[in-house]
C-alpha cells in the first residue's frame, strides 16, 4: 500500500469514527456530543479523493440513524421520502470539500472558513427543502411557515459543522510542527 493510500485509509478510518461516535443526537445532549457528519464529509472531500469514500461514510451515516431509531428509541419524525434527500445534501458538501481541496492552500483560513460555512449553509437549506417538499409531516405548512419554524435551527446546525471544522483546522495546523513520523532522538 503507498503512502498516500494508507494516509487516505486512516483520514478516512478517523472521519468515520467521529460519524459513529456523534450521529446519536444532531445537537448533543449530556450524554452525546452534537453531530459531526457535516464536517466529517467537508474534511472528507478534502482529504479523501475517492468518492466510495463518499458512499461509504452515507452508509454509516444512515446505518447509525437506523441504529438509533431501532435501538436507542430515536425519534422517527424526520424519516419519510424527505429523508433521501440527504445523499444529494451530503454530496454537495463533500464537493464543496473536493473544490477546496483543488485550491492553492485549501486550509488557509479565511478560504477554508468561508467555504465550510456556505457549504453548512447550503446543507441546512437542501436537507431542509427535500423534507418540506417529500415529508407528509409538513404539508399543512406553507413555505413560510416552514422556514419560521426551522430558522431556529440553522444556528446549532451549521455552528455544530463550523465548531468540528475549526477544531481538525487547528489540528491539520499543529500536525507539521509536532514532526510526526520523523525519527528523533535526544543526545
Amino acid at each position: 500500500m503507498s503512502t498516500f493510500n494508507n494516509k487516505s485509509f486512516w483520514q478516512g478510518a478517523v472521519l468515520i469514527g467521529l460519524i459513529l461516535l456523534t450521529r446519536m443526537n444532531h445537537f448533543g445532549d449530556n450524554v452525546y456530543l452534537p453531530d459531526a457528519t457535516l464536517a466529517v464529509l467537508f474534511l472528507g472531500g478534502l482529504l479523501i479523493t475517492r468518492g466510495s469514500w463518499l458512499a461509504l461514510a452515507i452508509v454509516v451515516a444512515f446505518g447509525m440513524d437506523f441504529y438509533a431509531m431501532g435501538w436507542k428509541g430515536v425519534s422517527e419524525y424526520c424519516m419519510s421520502l424527505g429523508y433521501w434527500g440527504l445523499i444529494p445534501t451530503y454530496a454537495a458538501v463533500w464537493g464543496a470539500g473536493r473544490w477546496l481541496a483543488k485550491r492553492e492552500q485549501p486550509f488557509a483560513a479565511l478560504p477554508y472558513a468561508t467555504v465550510g460555512w456556505a457549504a453548512a449553509s447550503v446543507a441546512f437549506v437542501l436537507s431542509n427543502a427535500f423534507w418540506y417538499s417529500f415529508s407528509d409531516k409538513v404539508d399543512t405548512l406553507t413555505v413560510v411557515e416552514f422556514t419560521q419554524r426551522i430558522a431556529k435551527y440553522y444556528t446549532p446546525y451549521v455552528g455544530f459543522a463550523l465548531m468540528y471544522l475549526g477544531a481538525a483546522w487547528l489540528v491539520m495546523k499543529a500536525l507539521p510542527k509536532l514532526n510526526l513520523g520523523k525519527n528523533t532522538t535526544s543526545a
